[in-house]
């Protein structure tokens, strides 16, 4: 194929002189890959898929293994999915130079820092447990409905199921709480995404330092090992910084 002809699938932005070692050691298990320099800074790129498979799960799932490997050495400005540009050439007069400035900033604010993702479920059985043997309403009006046929209970369902649901949010809003704000002092700054699950207790991308990485992955270790009997933790990462890398001043939100 020839160079007009050729389509490059943009994975991020890098400086130019970034080690990209672990790109190489995952090259068996990653998309082939290269690095195009424009001066200070170097695009990781590589040949776009056939258009009827930009979408594809696969696709995406590459894109961001590929984004993975290259924070594991450097800082890295993400780019969305499916951004697309004709041959070598166009990368540093169509995509970095016209937007250089910017992309140096971004760097610098990302520079030492990477994206962990923290995602807390509830075990279902045990926290309506909890709810339950708590709640002296809920336990009278679900006694009652023993005694009374089905079709007339439908008002006590509905009204147990509404102290229910709120006495899960309560408790979801105390326990992300205060996950959150033991985990202020091994991060910069963390924020909240929705919630994926009716029992889920936090989604939340931290960027840390990449100094206190161990630091904040410990302290993730140490709640998860506390809560084990009701709760279970998974902690996605490092990747590039998706939720903070637009943030001028990352904060705590």
């Amino acid at each position: 194929m020839s160079d007009e002809q050729r389509n490059l699938w943009v994975y991020g932005i890098v400086p130019a002189d970034a080690s990209l070692e672990e790109i190489e050691r995952r090259s068996d298990r990653l998309p082939k890959v290269e690095v195009v320099e424009a001066g200070d800074l170097a695009a990781i790129v590589g040949d776009a898929p056939e258009e009827d498979a930009k979408a594809t799960r696969d696709q995406a799932l590459a894109h961001a293994r590929v984004l993975e490997a290259a924070v594991a050495d450097t800082s890295v400005v993400p780019f969305r999915f499916g951004i697309i540009v004709g041959a070598d050439d166009e990368i540093a007069t169509e995509l970095i130079e016209p937007r250089r400035d910017e992309f140096k900033q971004l760097l610098d604010r990302v520079d030492g820092r990477v994206q962990m993702v923290l995602k807390v479920y509830y075990d279902e059985d045990t926290v309506l447990r909890e709810i339950v043997d708590s709640d002296e309403e809920v336990k009278q009006l679900r006694e009652a409905m023993k005694e009374t046929p089905e079709e007339a209970t439908r008002d006590v369902r509905v009204q147990i199921g509404e102290r229910v649901n709120n006495a899960l949010e309560e408790r979801r809003q105390r326990d992300s709480a205060e996950i959150a704000e033991q985990l202020k002092g091994v991060s910069v700054a963390g924020t909240a995404e929705g919630l994926e699950k009716e029992f889920m207790v936090v989604n939340a991308p931290f960027l840390v330092e990449r100094d206190k990485l161990e630091e904040f992955e410990e302290a993730v270790d140490g709640f998860a090992q506390e809560r084990q009997d009701r709760m279970h933790f998974r902690l996605l990462g490092p990747m590039p910084a998706y939720n903070f890398i637009d943030v001028e001043e990352p904060a705590w939100a």
